[in-house]
């Protein structure tokens, strides 16, 4: 009997979590792409990068921001070196572009939270943008967000980042996985049901960061300056933090270079959302993903207790989350002009599961990791 009951509610999980997915992709594609104009003014604006060790990343970074399309007179790019041990306060220094500064942070502050405080105090722009040392937005970029900002009057926005590097079933795997993120991103945001963002494409009104006190109250977490600052913008006003739909304004990013990298970097992530302050949605979305991987992995367990029944469940459990999860994947990776992503499906599903139930254990039990050569929490 209790064999039974188990296999019941391993099945409501499976059942819960197509239902979640199909939900998911109907608000999705409710939600309209948009589309820049032309007749809206350029307020002053600002592009923010935190930047520690990326010497070899930075140069290309800053030529893309150089050649954003915003009107260069009413375009700043702030630099903030986070103690860097490479050269790359010094590559940013001979940088030619003219709106370009660089800070240092001082002795005693540390971390992105800090540099990115820093950054903001310094400047007198209405709008403030983020983005990731190693990142080269597209050159409309600018132009999207703020518009995006004006136009949706907004206090916050967060768009679209995806994947690059060599393509490999790792590499499929995390672009897959970021390109389902971003829609889960704008559903939870559109719908006010979890939060979700990215600091490697965010936007905000500087007077909305001041409004909710920077990063105050979560300076001691490493990570997490995007999740933090969005939560709490869209906690002071709802709805007024929403995603940009447009694959045109994806920012791209390097994926991770191998499995011991990714695990620390999704393990930050892991940790940040742990720390951060969770909504119903987001504990009830997060709950039925995390059973659901342990319900797959150990429903031929109960093989023992309820014999054959336990192998037709876990064909069942995998098929509805497989169901689901293809056709939410087809729909991003379609979006982002992906769709070849698709051809490493089967293993990318398999990866997922054991990275989803596993990570979520990991994130909860550690909490001190190495992040570019510190130790933080």
């Amino acid at each position: 009997m209790a064999g039974l009951i188990v296999s019941c509610a391993c099945f409501a999980l499976g059942l819960a979590y197509f239902l979640l997915i199909h939900w998911v992709l109907r608000h999705w594609n409710a939600l309209p792409v948009f589309e820049a104009v032309t007749d809206l003014p350029s307020p002053s604006t600002t592009v923010l990068v935190a930047a520690r060790n990326e010497a070899a990343n930075i140069s290309l970074c800053l030529r893309a921001l150089s050649r954003q399309s915003y009107p260069a007179g009413r375009l700043q790019i702030v630099v903030i070196d986070d103690h860097s041990t490479d050269a790359t306060a010094a590559i940013v220094a001979q940088h030619p572009f003219p709106n370009l500064t660089l800070l240092r942070l001082p002795d005693g502050r540390y971390g992105k939270k800090a540099a990115l405080e820093l950054g903001a105090a310094t400047t007198q722009s209405a709008i403030i943008l983020t983005t990731d040392a190693d990142c080269q937005p597209p050159t409309d970029w600018v132009w999207h967000q703020v518009q995006h900002l004006q136009s949706g009057q907004l206090n916050a926005s967060t768009g679209p980042v995806v994947l690059t590097g060599t393509d490999s079933a790792l590499f499929r795997f995390q672009a897959l996985d970021m390109a389902g993120m971003m829609v889960l991103t704008a559903v939870g945001l559109r719908t006010n049901t979890w939060t979700l963002g990215n600091g490697a494409n965010l936007a905000y009104y500087r007077a909305a960061f001041e409004e909710v006190g920077g990063y105050t109250g979560n300076r001691a977490t490493a990570s997490g300056d995007d999740i933090f600052l969005i939560a709490k913008i869209n906690t002071l006003h709802p709805y007024q933090v929403q995603f940009l739909k447009n694959a045109n304004a994806a920012v791209p990013t390097p994926a991770a270079p191998g499995w011991r990298a990714f695990f620390r970097q999704r393990l930050r992530w892991g940790t940040k959302n742990a720390a951060a302050p969770a909504s119903a949605g987001t504990t009830l979305a997060l709950g039925i993903a995390f059973l659901l991987s342990w319900s797959i992995v150990l429903s031929p367990l109960l093989f023992f207790w309820v014999g054959k029944v336990a192998l037709l469940l876990f064909v069942l459990l995998l098929a509805l989350k497989s169901w689901a999860d293809y056709h939410l994947l087809k729909t991003a990776s379609r979006f982002f002009g992906q769709p070849r992503l698709l051809k490493s499906f089967a293993v990318s599903e398999l990866l997922h599961i054991a990275y989803i139930a596993l990570t979520g254990i990991a994130s909860l039990l550690i909490r001190q990791y190495r992040w570019k050569g510190r130790t933080v929490r």
